[in-house]
Order: C-alpha cells, then structure tokens, then sequence
C-alpha cells in the first residue's frame, strides 16, 4: 500500500494505530517505521524538504506530514517558500486538539481524509484539524 501520510517522530504511534483500526488500509505510517527509520532525526526544514525531493529508490520520499507541531513546521513550510522550495503538504492538529486523545486525533485525521483530503493536490498546502467552519 502506498503510504501517502506520514506521522512525524514527535507524533504517537498510537495515532498511525488507531487511524488503522478506524480504517482498514489507511494509508498512514510513522516516520519511525518508515524505511527503516532512515530519516529520524532530521530538523523541520531538512524534514521538508526531503520529503519533496525523489530518493532515487522506487518509492518516492513524499508524504503529507502529519504532526502536532504548528509553530515550527508552518514556519519552516513558509521559509521554503519564500526561497522558491515545495513541500508536500502538512496537517497540524489544532492546540484544541488533547495530544494525548489518540481516538479524536484518529477520527480527526480519517474523516477528513476520506472525505476531502485525499483527493487533494497536496503541494504547498497546509491544513488544521478540526477545520475551521
């Protein structure tokens, strides 16, 4: 299954579990468990910008981060494109959002996509969950 969401290291892997419980092939995995958990460890803007950047491998270095973080990765995301760089995409929980509440998170995050985001143009977009109305 391609995965097109990608759950950063400083994300539960207990979101990626429940958002596959919720939904059977949910096309989600944590950076952790992803190649070998080759790219941990990488600042926001490094981060970024591979996950825009083919890796020469068969399966492309390319997924909507999914994270908690929205001061410094919407930053980052940004500063790439003052400097004319893409992304591929973010999806940050609102600070309404308990960390801890993997359930909500999960439902957030699988509705969303099955509803709207996963027929999306990714590049350059950011998007905060719950949307606003």
């Amino acid at each position: 299954m391609p995965f097109r969401l990608l759950a950063d290291e400083n994300t539960s892997h207990r979101l990626v579990t429940a958002c596959q419980r919720l939904v059977d092939g949910f096309p989600i995995i944590h950076l952790a468990n992803w190649q070998d958990g080759m790219w941990l460890g990488l600042d926001d803007a490094a981060l970024l910008t591979c996950c825009a950047a083919p890796t020469g491998r068969s399966e492309l270095l390319s997924g909507v981060l999914v994270a908690f973080d929205r001061a410094t990765l919407a930053w980052h995301a940004g500063q790439l494109l003052r400097a004319g760089q893409d992304h591929t995409g973010i999806i940050l929980f609102r600070g309404s959002v308990r960390s801890s509440d993997y359930g909500y998170q999960a439902r957030l995050l699988t509705d969303f996509w099955e509803n709207e985001g996963g027929s999306w143009d990714w590049q350059n977009r950011i998007v905060y969950l719950p949307k606003s109305l």
